[in-house]
Parts: C-alpha cells; structure tokens; sequence
C-alpha cells in the first residue's frame, strides 16, 4: 500500500520552490484567488499545491485498488530506484507533465523516497521510462456525463444546517437567522430555475471517486453567488447534502477540470 499523503510518502525539498517552477512549465494559468477568504501560507500557488496533493492521493488509490500489475505501472511507474506520475498538466508545447522520485538516500529521513521534481516526457529523468504512466483517468458514469437540468433537487436542509461545519460557510451576516432553512430552499430553487436556462452555471467535481455538480447560491445578493451546493446525482433528482464556500468549490472543480463558470473565474480573474 502506497501512503496517499505525499509528503508521508516521499522527503520534498524547497516545496514551495518546486511549485513556482510547476506552474512556470505548465500551460498558463492563475493559481491564487484574487481575494483570498483567509490567509494562506503558501501565497503564490495555494490552487496548484491543493491540485498536485490531490492528484497524488487519487493515483496512489488507484495505484492501490488496481488488480492488474501492467495497468498499474500505467498509474503510477515504480521501477527500481524510481518512480513517477502524471499530473495531469501540460506544458505550452502540449507535454504532458510528471512528478519524478527517486530513492531516498538522506540519511536524516526514514522516507522511502525523494522527490526529484517535474519533468516533461524529454527530460532525462524519464529516459527510461517506457510506458509513460497515463493522464489521471476518472470513471464517468453515464448518468454523471451531463447535468440534466430537468431533475429536481432535493436539499437535505437539517443536515446541512446541523453541521457547523457548514454553518460557518454561510455570510457572517445569516448565520444565525432564523429564517436561513427558508432562505437555504429558496436560493437552491432560483439556482435551479437558473441551471435549467444555463445549464453551463453547474461544475462538476468527483468526491470520493463520484460525479458531482456544483450549484452556486445566491443569498444575499441574486447577482452575487455566497456558496456552492454539491449536488449528487441519484435515481432521476439530485440531492443536496453540503455547501462549500466559493474557494472551496474552485479547488475542487479544478483537481478534474480548469473551471470556466464566470462565477469561479471571477474568484482568480
């Protein structure tokens, strides 16, 4: 079993260092919010750190669950002294991009391995790696290919607002009013009236090897979304069990796919 935390799996040197040269070879791309909801440590890529973990964490489960020794050398390379991924990012000549290991030999650390950077398919740490490992590959069930605007939505609203986890996503402002439960059905209904014209306003992400949508809720202001509702395809509706704050939900519609809602973009753009 491989430790789906990288930095349980492998010594990372200069992390942050290794982050800018990521984003400098991959495909241009914004990786920090315009106007962060809090202060984060890592102040120039926070969106690419959060990728690249759980991008590793989604190849060593598949590494893990996968049956077949050759299809698993397609998820995650390990070939004696060294082994590899792809993150699923591209160079601007269309590369794909690795994350390259080798053994660890810092006699300081108990860690197996090292991590000795990216690379693209010609760089000579990959001289001898054949087959590349694939692009991170996500089962899409049929039902989950497309949002279908004519489903209804059914919001599990003492769930939602008995979590105080979720509670603490909602506007300072709302978070002890007593009419949110009302105010919660409402916002999803126009939202959903809304998807129903434009479809394009819901962004699916995978939670735990599933396809969700993200639906955005518009609270306190009908131009301005304060939230994200995940919604779960079921049999004919979706269900609505939890809310994100708008961070959360371009994190994780990004770890499967560059956002290109209007009302993600305006969080990097």
């Amino acid at each position: 079993m491989i430790n789906s935390d990288l930095f349980e799996f492998a010594y990372v040197p200069s992390w942050y260092l290794q982050l800018d040269e990521l984003a400098e070879m991959a495909l241009p791309e914004i990786w920090r919010f315009k106007k962060p909801e809090h202060i984060y440590k890592n102040e120039a890529t926070p969106i690419l750190e959060r990728y690249v973990q759980s991008i590793f964490r989604k190849q060593t489960i598949d590494y893990d669950a996968e049956p077949d020794s050759m299809k698993k050398q397609q998820i995650f390379h390990f070939e004696n002294e060294f082994a590899c991924f792809h993150t699923g990012l591209y160079t601007r000549r269309y590369k794909g991009i690795y994350a390259c290991f080798g053994r660890n030999k810092k006699t300081d650390s108990l860690l197996k391995w090292y991590f000795k950077g990216f690379a693209d398919e010609l760089s000579p740490l990959l001289r001898y790696v054949s087959p590349l490992p694939e692009k991170p590959l996500y089962s899409m069930p049929l039902h989950g290919i497309h949002y279908f605007p004519d489903w209804p939505v059914r919001v599990n609203v003492e769930h939602i607002l008995g979590d105080p986890a979720n509670i603490e996503r909602f506007p300072i402002e709302l978070q002890e009013a007593r009419n949110l439960p009302l105010l919660l059905e409402t916002a999803v209904e126009l939202a959903r009236r809304q998807a129903m014209i434009t479809p394009s306003i819901t962004v699916p992400q995978i939670y735990q090897q599933s396809v969700q949508y993200l639906l955005p809720l518009c609270l306190m202001d009908m131009k301005q979304p304060d939230l994200a509702m995940t919604l779960r395809p079921m049999d004919g509706y979706y269900m609505g069990y939890t809310c994100l704050t708008l961070e959360m939900a371009y994190v994780n519609a990004r770890i499967l796919a560059r956002p290109t809602a209007p009302w993600l973009l305006s969080l990097v753009e």
